[in-house]
């Protein structure tokens, strides 16, 4: 069970479940060690999508960057770049 520490007045509590709010409040912390996982953040600008002629590893940058969830952007080493210009919008 995860046990949460609030840093400012010391309060402990115990939940059934991980707390996604109490993870991401910078006075709660887990006591059990078990650290969350940090969320990952969108690029900072966006990744146009590239011309035809762009290399594979441009095409894999711009498919992550359009990638629904983890399993998706897993997947997008073991395409072909023509798969991943079909299936990431190869009309640049």
């Amino acid at each position: 069970m995860p046990t949460y520490k609030n840093s400012n007045t010391g309060d402990i509590v115990e939940y059934e479940q991980p707390s996604p709010r109490l993870e991401m409040l910078p006075n709660w912390h887990r006591l059990d060690g078990a650290e969350p996982e940090e969320p990952q953040e969108p690029p900072a600008e966006p990744v146009e999508r590239p011309a035809k002629a762009a290399s594979k590893g441009d095409w894999q940058a711009y498919a992550r960057s359009r990638a629904q969830d983890e399993e998706e952007a897993a997947a997008i080493d073991s395409l072909t770049k023509d798969e991943l210009i079909t299936r990431y919008g190869g009309d640049g």
